[in-house]
């Protein structure tokens, strides 16, 4: 696909791609996300975005890399797109004197109105989430009228604000407002910093008498651990997220760990098939079944050590109420987990846990595993290098794991101790693989360097693209990151090669450790 050709004049210029070529760019820009350069992404959604405003694919997928990249203001501008999508453009109308109406203004930002309007719009999980943010909102002095879920009701009146909530199931009417905002735009209109949003948790509290009530039934000395393995089947979310109950298999077999199930819905029928179901305490038809959601949900959690939980709105209330929670989250996981390793801006008692093969919640799993049984540990230790699970790595990538970790110290980037340990770990299987071979330890030397080379070439595509300069100079970056990349690629499938050659030639004097799984995989 070329998209620069030379004038009459003999200068290039920069042509608009036809209907194929925006769609094997979109595609392109697709395969550029799964792989985690959004630098690249982003430019190529720019791009079509500037010769099709209507691809509305583009602009929604626009909005997710602004949030992996934390473009926080872009961002939230850009999820607008998710009123395009829907099959009715949210809008509210308020009669007017003469029996008519007119369209209720949006708040957008600066100074709130007196009397607002806040709309929910998405599902339980979202409102858990964001109506937080309904505080600095009173505190300001404003009137809330709040049209939500009315099986949260209860639930959102533990925040103790003096709001008026209203179903969202039901018509009806509200008068004197006069302004309304979605309530995921509260954080953007409010100009909140985004280093503050996980502040003031948590601002949601369990009911004391279930609190008691429950904790009676959860008299344990084992390491109690809460687990949800299933979100709606019918959300649009979906897509991957939910985990089967066996998955959860080794935290039954954790001596001293006793798993209670916080699952509601169809996927609950899981535990009657489940190989670990007589270590799994069900609480039965009456939890959360009086109309109102979450509520022994959120007052089981105040008796677990720690809850473990995919994508779902479990995961929300436990964050809410500050209890620990570890979340299990897919390849390409929703928007709000932004791109970061295992820490969230949303909620500091939060864990994330990341597929890295679509559809294998294995490694993740292994990774909770460690950590409850370093929490349980006898002597209380920080977890060891032993503590840590074998997962599925080849030695290529992990020669592109320790370069890439190279390039993130020297800029900075978000070191924690999670992440140390993990690296740590892989760094020692690195080094003892290539203590005596002076060609491997030469390639990885080249991998670093291109590492370091595309984190340049990213810099610059970085001051280019915020510039908005589509040019030249800008395909010309765009192809030396292809270049350095496909450089990286074949020095890693060198490793490889070479690390199978040695494997194979030390599997003959009895070495078990190192004997590979599916090729070049190692457990590493």
């Amino acid at each position: 696909m070329r998209l620069v050709e030379t004038s009459h004049a003999g200068t290039d210029m920069i042509r608009a791609p036809n209907a194929t070529e925006v769609s094997h760019l979109f595609a392109l820009a697709e395969h550029e996300i799964v792989k985690g350069r959004f630098t690249e992404a982003l430019i190529l959604l720019r791009f079509i975005r500037s010769i099709d405003p209507d691809h509305t694919d583009a602009a929604a997928r626009l909005a997710l890399t602004l949030f992996r990249r934390e473009q926080w203001n872009e961002a939230w501008d850009a999820f607008d797109i998710r009123f395009k999508l829907m099959s009715a453009q949210p809008a509210v109308k308020i009669r007017t004197a003469d029996g008519g109406s007119r369209e209720l203004p949006r708040w957008r930002g600066g100074e709130p109105p007196k009397s607002l309007l806040v709309m929910d719009e998405q599902g339980l999980g979202d409102t858990i989430h964001f109506m937080r943010y309904l505080r600095p909102l009173v505190e300001q002095g404003v009137e809330i009228n709040f049209v939500t879920h009315e099986i949260l009701f209860d639930l959102i009146r533990t925040m103790d604000l003096p709001i008026n909530l209203l179903p969202s199931n039901k018509p009806g009417t509200v008068n004197g407002a006069t302004g309304w905002t979605p309530l995921l735009h509260i954080p953007r209109a409010l100009g909140i910093d985004p280093k503050t949003y996980g502040d003031h948790v948590p601002y949601i509290s369990a009911d004391p008498v279930r609190v008691k009530a429950w904790a009676r039934k959860m008299v344990s000395k084992d390491f109690k651990v809460g687990i949800c393995w299933g979100g709606n089947r019918e959300s649009p979310a979906e897509k991957g997220r939910s985990a089967p109950l066996e998955a959860f298999a080794p935290l039954a077999a954790i001596p001293g760990v006793r798993l209670f199930s916080l699952q509601k819905g169809q996927p609950a029928e899981e535990i009657k098939t489940a190989s670990f179901r007589r270590e799994l305490y069900d609480f039965g038809d009456s939890f959360d079944a009086d109309g109102q959601a979450f509520l022994d949900t959120a007052a089981v959690m105040m008796s677990l050590d720690l809850v473990v939980t995919v994508d779902t709105s479990v995961a929300h209330v436990a964050g809410a109420l500050g209890r620990p929670v570890h979340l299990l989250l897919r390849v390409e996981p929703d928007w709000r987990w932004l791109a970061r390793e295992t820490d969230t801006v949303w909620y500091p008692s939060a864990r994330l846990f990341r597929q890295r093969v679509a559809g294998d919640w294995s490694e993740p799993m292994a990774l909770i595993a460690a950590d409850i049984i370093a929490r349980t540990s006898q002597k209380g230790n920080a977890p060891t290098l032993d503590h840590l699970p074998k997962v599925p790595i080849s030695y290529g990538e992990l020669a592109g794991q320790i370069a890439d970790w190279s390039v993130r110290t020297k800029f900075g980037d978000g070191s924690n101790k999670d992440a140390d340990l993990r690296r740590k770990y892989l760094k020692n299987e690195w080094d003892n693989l290539i203590k005596d071979n002076k060609l491997l330890s030469s390639l990885q030397v080249e991998i670093e360097q291109i590492a370091h080379q595309i984190a340049e070439a990213e810099r610059k595509l970085r001051a280019h693209e915020e510039a908005g300069n589509v040019d030249r100079a800008l395909l010309g970056l765009v192809r030396e990151m292809s270049s350095l990349k496909q450089k990286r690629e074949d020095r890693g499938r060198r490793i490889d090669a070479l690390a199978e050659t040695e494997l194979q030639s030390s599997e003959h004097h009895s070495e078990p450790s190192k004997q590979t799984r599916g090729g070049n995989k190692k457990k590493a």
